[in-house]
């Protein structure tokens, strides 16, 4: 799958990501969905998927922002943005955006209320996020890698959406 995503170091990532899925889909038809080993997959699948997606956002923010600016900044935005904690949902990715610019947001939000299946996406990022704190606590998450993988995909879409608000003249 070709993620569309300009950002080289986020394409990578992300290129790994799909790659490693494909391996765990493919192990988990081999050994069945009800071998004992499928939730330990699907888990590392939540936090792989979800941590690809926290990085891509992060790093496109900061890798354009940054371009030509001064080591200072630089390294304060890596400290206070790019190595942070923060899960990438909704409200995180337009608080990133709107931290360095308010018309990357408001482009942003223009894209994602224009997607003819915005709720399927913001409900897929969401879910994701949810399945990833709920592990990251002690919880046992109830998504199927099956929906671990469709989120993924869908997420890739805002992915996408915020490269195109950061990048448009």
């Amino acid at each position: 799958m070709d993620c569309n995503i300009e950002n080289k170091s986020v394409s990578s990532d992300l290129t790994i990501c799909v790659e490693e899925l494909q391996k765990i889909e493919s192990i988990i038809l081999k050994v069945g969905k009800m071998d004992h080993s499928v939730p330990y997959l699907t888990r590392y699948s939540i936090i792989k998927t979800c941590g690809a997606i926290e990085h891509g956002f992060k790093t496109i923010i900061s890798d354009y922002a940054l371009d030509a600016q001064s080591e200072q900044l630089k390294h304060f935005v890596e400290k206070k943005f790019r190595n942070s904690s923060m899960n990438p949902s909704y409200t995180n990715i337009c608080n990133g955006l709107n931290s360095f610019d308010e018309k990357w947001c408001k482009t942003f939000k223009t894209k994602v209320n224009s997607l003819p299946e915005k709720g399927k996406i913001l409900d897929s990022l969401d879910s994701l996020n949810n399945a990833r704190n709920s592990f990251a606590h002690g919880g046992i998450p109830s998504t199927s890698f099956d929906d671990v993988r469709d989120y993924f995909y869908d997420s890739l879409k805002i992915l996408k959406l915020l490269e195109e608000s950061i990048i448009e003249k």
